[in-house]
């Protein structure tokens, strides 16, 4: 079963503003439907008309989105004909109210498999504190990997898993010490860690995937991934990548 899948943080995307602000919901809706993906997430949805504005503007799509008394919320687009259900996980949130759960998608293929896809979008900030939470959800994924092994195994069949978003490898900051963790680092070290549940990064068309603008002081980053188990084949996005980087990163002058 061939799937297209898209994750996209829409930064703040509250549906509200003015000026070229004000048509975002429409330019990003439209954006896309034009990739036309069979699973979508929106990262960030900070308002229900949000919610509503796709609804209207892709009917061919059935739509859920996470719940709860965080600000940002993840919203789920399948296209109509493939079998899926969302799970929201909210022990990605660590017992914190402020922070997003986890979206797992659930698609059944024809042949009665299973393709669990969870869409997360992870604690922020190098800070220490925002490090020991990215570390603790990606603790979560890999339970969620050993749970999905042991059912696999009961079945007789093969895991497939993919873990795809804004998982914020920014690394970590100490101050008054020489021990940083840069966000390169962050990257290699969960490489290795995936590796242990069979599981790779999936090479991009780009490096960086966020970018703060020319005023900003934070530079280009890569901060956005997407994990898959090994047995998973992906197409082809040229030059050996397997995940298609849009937006910015695609443009020759980025300011």
């Amino acid at each position: 079963m061939d799937l297209k899948i898209l994750s996209w943080n829409v930064e703040h995307f509250t549906g509200k503003g003015t000026g070229s602000r004000s048509e975002r919901v429409r330019r990003v809706a439209e954006y896309v439907a034009g990739e036309a993906p069979d699973i979508f997430a929106i990262m960030e949805v900070e308002s229900g008309r949000v919610f509503e504005a796709f609804v209207t503007r892709m009917p061919e799509y059935v739509f859920a989105i996470t719940e709860g008394p965080q600000t940002q919320e993840t919203l789920i687009g399948i296209r109509q004909g493939i079998t899926a259900f969302m799970t929201q996980k909210n022990e990605f949130k660590r017992n914190n109210p402020g922070l997003r759960p986890g979206a797992l998608v659930t698609v059944t293929a024809p042949d009665g498999s299973h393709l669990p896809i969870l869409f997360n979008h992870l604690k922020s900030l190098p800070s220490p504190e925002g490090f020991g939470l990215r570390d603790a959800m990606f603790e979560k994924a890999f339970g969620l990997k050993r749970t999905l092994d042991g059912v696999s195994d009961s079945l007789g069949q093969e895991t497939r898993f993919i873990l795809a978003g804004d998982l914020n490898t920014m690394g970590m900051n100490l101050k008054d010490s020489d021990q940083d963790i840069a966000g390169t680092e962050e990257i290699e070290r969960l490489d290795r860690r995936f590796a242990r549940y069979g599981m790779v990064r999936l090479p991009k068309s780009h490096a960086t995937t966020f970018n703060n603008g020319s005023t900003s002081s934070y530079a280009p980053a890569d901060l956005d991934h997407v994990f898959a188990t090994e047995t998973l084949t992906f197409a082809d996005q040229g030059q050996g990548a397997r995940v298609h980087v849009g937006g910015w990163a695609t443009l020759a002058d980025v300011t």
